[in-house]
């Protein structure tokens, strides 16, 4: 299911408008604790997916905070990427601080302590992602959290991507959301490897994408293994096989991850409404329409006929 939603304090009585915001935004992040005027003034703009969330705010000064008894008692597995659009986001995880500008994007965890503030008259970006989704992607992020540059090479290429994908929002299917969300991914993890590892490492990093690429683009192929993949790109097996578990993963777990991604964005597109669930497990690369349908529930936590009619609905 995918959502466009608007909302504003002023549509809320003056009384109300600070316990309605602090409702509003635990519900879209995680269960936190607010320092906020009881006359609140701000609005939000929140796009949402089953697996991805895109939240655009304005608001007056607020102080924020996440413990850990919260965390246990809501905990999120996810990273939020933090864009600030005017003002100056203050940060504090793990015992560091940053002040985060409108240059800068800050990628941290909900599952860690945190305390958050800004001034009046703030914006920012929010982009949600599955941990999952970032964690075979790229190294485990300080516990602190990192901030990376937003104006140029790939941070500002991301910067972008997400600024038309919150404008294009309305005209958006929820397959089409998460497919241009999965590449703001990819290109978060690279600017992210780009901005915070060295240089030998960045190399390794390129390998790694080297391989995603190539079976992203032949997952639809059911003779697809490591040993292909290995002499598409003149390695070894071997190679192939330290590369990806640098990153925790296998070559038969990676390309089940990409064919099951590529099932899914089909059973989500109209064009591919009059195919059945079992052709589009096989025209993904799936041999086996069990195997596909045990993977797929697993992976996503519904059926693969669910999301099929999720999208019927959609549309």
């Amino acid at each position: 299911m995918y959502t466009v939603d608007k909302s504003r304090t002023t549509d809320r009585d003056l009384r109300e408008r600070g316990e309605w915001w602090r409702d509003q935004v635990s519900s879209i992040h995680c269960l936190m604790s607010f320092e906020l005027a009881p006359d609140y003034r701000g609005r939000l703009e929140h796009q949402r997916s089953d697996t991805y969330q895109l939240v655009r705010w304005w608001g007056d000064a607020e102080n924020i905070s996440r413990d850990h008894k919260q965390i246990r008692t809501d905990p999120r597995d996810v990273y939020e990427l933090l864009i600030p659009v005017h003002g100056v986001l203050t940060l504090r995880q793990d015992g560091q601080t940053s002040h985060v500008t409108p240059t800068q994007m800050a990628l941290t965890s909900l599952d860690r302590s945190l305390d958050l503030r800004h001034g009046d008259g703030f914006s920012s970006v929010a982009f949600i992602v599955p941990r999952e989704r970032l964690d075979v992607r790229l190294p485990r992020l300080p516990q602190s959290g990192v901030t990376l540059n937003a104006t140029r090479g790939l941070g500002s290429i991301v910067v972008d991507m997400i600024a038309s994908l919150r404008e294009n929002g309305a005209s958006l299917a929820g397959g089409q959301f998460d497919a241009i969300c999965d590449r703001i991914v990819d290109l978060l993890a690279l600017t992210y490897n780009a901005d915070t590892t060295a240089a030998s490492v960045d190399v390794q990093e390129g390998l790694v994408v080297s391989i995603r690429r190539l079976v992203r683009e032949n997952a639809h192929d059911p003779g697809l293994t490591g040993a292909v993949v290995a002499a598409r790109l003149g390695w070894s097996l071997r190679n192939i096989q330290t590369q990806l578990q640098r990153v925790d993963t296998t070559p038969s777990d990676l390309i089940r991850e990409e064919r099951l991604a590529l099932a899914r964005l089909r059973l989500q597109d109209p064009a591919w409404f009059r195919q059945s669930v079992t052709q589009v497990a096989y025209a993904s690369g799936f041999s086996d329409l069990s195997t596909f349908s045990n993977a797929y529930r697993r992976h996503f936590g519904e059926r693969p006929s669910d999301t099929r009619s999720a999208a019927r609905a959609d549309a």
